[in-house]
């Protein structure tokens, strides 16, 4: 800690479009409080009784309109003339020609998507309730490749012959935002020209739409509508940034969490990037008068946070002459909190920042004080740490017990400082 007389600033370098979180099934286990009764145990079905996609896309409100229709349905076998390395769903492979987007996907949540705590939750639903298993692979991993069950051409799920269980461990991988119905789909050339791939290209070429650079394409996963709690969806992402002034700025989700078209997607669990969208203030106008530590959202393009899984503490305390803690602090969090009930789900408080709005804690030092400590302490997952607390008290496969714990060790040990600094103040 450094000894400072009046003013300490931290000023991170700002990120406009925000941090479009993106990793939870909160959603879907509400969604799937209603369970419905369909044995996992069924024949695998002839895979000419299940609907292939056979769509298309071509202008920018074909892509708005339907490319995120979810799960995605089935591929099918893939097209005449296809070699292993063209017909495969396998990130690596995908690699092989694009490999430093290979490696960035590796270090993101999009490729833990299919997490310990979702597959421990799952795991209990599976054999009785796939319907709403599927409601968690929608975003989780979209592809119908990824779903041991599919509808068949009457609507009834059965046995997907098609299914990888190794591709669904992986999350959301290449293919879930780059295939469709074997044709592949990116973004614009760097001269922003969409000027089709060569004859003979691999895998057929590309399709090249400006939908990949706009935040709609996020909205699919990052944006939901029900459950809303106090009239709020769960996760709101897409409207608050639509709401803000990014949009007139032409700054879209993309600008921030991929930048230079990085496959990164760093959110809430990135200390860097949660720095980088915030102004930290820790002041006091005179010595011995009151301490004041201020949050700005001055470079996020939505609430701070924008999901009901993370708080933000923001805290000051005292420290004598000799620089130990003196009793008692001052806290203010940054949340929204949210609980299930018998009604659905209840907003129970909401103290989220929206852009360009500050959070303020001023605290009064005590005649021993000498100093003043101001933290600002984030826990991405201090929603889900309660949660699997309270599954591991009560009863659980042994798998699922297994996972949950993981799930509940990862969560824990999640949270980390973004600011700590200490003033003199007299």
């Amino acid at each position: 800690m450094s000894e400072r007389l009046a003013h300490a600033v931290f000023r991170a370098r700002p990120s406009p479009a925000g941090l479009c979180l993106a990793s939870c099934a909160l959603v879907a286990l509400a969604a799937c409080a209603e369970s419905e009764s369909d044995s996992t145990r069924l024949a695998v079905a002839d895979p000419a009784t299940l609907p292939v996609d056979q769509r298309t896309f071509s202008d920018l409100t074909d892509f708005v309109q339907g490319y995120w229709r979810t799960p995605i349905p089935l591929q099918g076998p893939a097209p005449e003339g296809f070699n292993p390395l063209e017909a495969s769903f396998e990130p690596s492979t995908c690699g092989t020609c694009h490999p430093k987007q290979y490696e960035d996907w590796q270090t993101t949540i999009h490729s833990a998507a299919y997490s310990p705590g979702l597959a421990g939750q799952l795991v209990n639903w599976e054999r009785d309730s796939y319907a709403n298993v599927r409601v968690c692979l929608a975003c989780h991993t979209p592809l119908s490749e990824q779903s041991a069950q599919v509808p068949d051409t009457a609507g009834q799920l059965v046995g997907n012959p098609y299914f990888d269980r190794s591709l669904r461990d992986q999350g959301m991988v290449c293919a879930g935002c780059h295939f469709r119905a074997w044709r592949k789909y990116g973004p614009p050339r760097r001269d922003g020209s969409l000027e089709p791939s060569p004859e003979g290209s691999p895998h057929g070429g590309v399709t090249r739409t400006p939908f990949f650079e706009d935040s709609r394409f996020c909205k699919g996963c990052h944006q939901f509508q029900q459950p809303a709690a106090n009239g709020k969806p769960l996760e709101n992402t897409y409207e608050e940034w639509r709401n803000s002034k990014y949009p007139v700025l032409e700054m879209q989700c993309q600008n921030c969490h991929m930048p230079d078209r990085r496959h990164l997607w760093r959110g809430i669990h990135d200390s860097t990037m949660v720095a980088g969208g915030v102004t930290i203030e820790l002041v006091q106008a005179r010595a011995g008068e009151p301490v004041t530590l201020r949050v700005t959202n001055s470079g996020t393009g939505h609430r701070f946070p924008t999901y009901v899984t993370p708080e933000v503490r923001v805290r000051i305390d005292f420290l004598d002459a000799d620089w130990q803690p003196l009793p008692g602090g001052n806290v203010v969090l940054i949340a929204r909190k949210v609980a299930a009930g018998a009604g659905g789900w209840q907003e129970l408080s909401d103290t989220r920042l929206p852009p360009d709005s500050t959070a303020t804690l001023t605290a009064e030092p005590g005649p021993d004080a000498r100093y003043a400590r101001g933290r600002v302490i984030v826990l991405p997952s201090n929603f889900y740490e309660a949660v699997f607390e309270g599954m591991l008290s009560g009863a659980l496969s042994d798998t699922s017990r297994a996972l949950i714990a993981q799930a509940h060790r990862r969560a824990s040990s999640s949270a980390y400082s973004i600011f700590d600094d200490t003033l003199r103040i007299r």
